[in-house]
């Protein structure tokens, strides 16, 4: 084993970029340690993207990841099925949300505009390449019924749902995470710099 990280109290997505630099570096066993759910999830995803296995220690609420891989990976941008070009195309478009609401005056209201539009969002044929939940937007995919239910038809029609890990940390709601991928900060990059448009609700 060549490498050892300790990225326990480092914020999202550091973990993850401290574990793709040993890869692009063509590192093939290396271990990190990480002390929360979301930034385990992030490291999986990674060593499947690129062709690494990993085997994880659980060490009460620390995690040891240890990844071994042949040396040969692919290019970070297939990260996150499907897969998408890093140069923006104009008839692809991302949905970035930040919060359970639409408007800022009554809450019912902007909730209920929220389920509204995701309907009929998902009702139509122009749908987004990428949905990212972030800040308080995580709430749609853990406590909203009604819009998880949604997200989860747009999901099956071929829409990525990025799901921010920070915001499901922050608020404590990774165990009632119903639909997307548990995502980080690079991913999220990425898929706004590849959309021709971003639209933020």
């Amino acid at each position: 084993m060549d490498s050892f990280i300790d990225a326990r109290k480092k914020a999202c997505p550091i973990p993850f970029m401290l574990a793709k630099q040993q890869i692009d570096l063509g590192n093939t066993d290396f271990v990190i340690e990480v002390d929360n759910q979301v930034a385990l999830e992030n490291l999986r995803r990674l060593a499947r993207s690129q062709n690494y296995t990993i085997d994880t220690v659980d060490e009460g609420s620390d995690f040891k990841v240890r990844f071994r891989g042949s040396g040969a990976h692919p290019e970070m941008e297939n990260i996150t099925e499907p897969l998408l070009s890093c140069s923006p195309v104009n008839n692809t478009w991302a949905l970035f949300i930040v919060k359970p609401t639409i408007g800022d005056g009554d809450l019912e209201l902007g909730r209920n505009l929220m389920q509204m539009f995701l309907y009929t969002l998902d009702q139509g044929t122009d749908l987004p390449t990428s949905v990212i939940l972030m800040n308080k937007g995580v709430l749609l995919a853990t406590e909203d019924e009604l819009s998880a239910t949604t997200l989860k038809s747009l999901q099956a029609k071929g829409c990525e749902l990025l799901v921010c890990g920070t915001g499901l940390n922050f608020y404590q709601l990774v165990d009632k995470l119903q639909v997307g991928t548990i995502s980080n900060m690079y991913d999220i990059s990425k898929r706004m710099l590849a959309a021709g448009k971003v639209i933020a609700l």
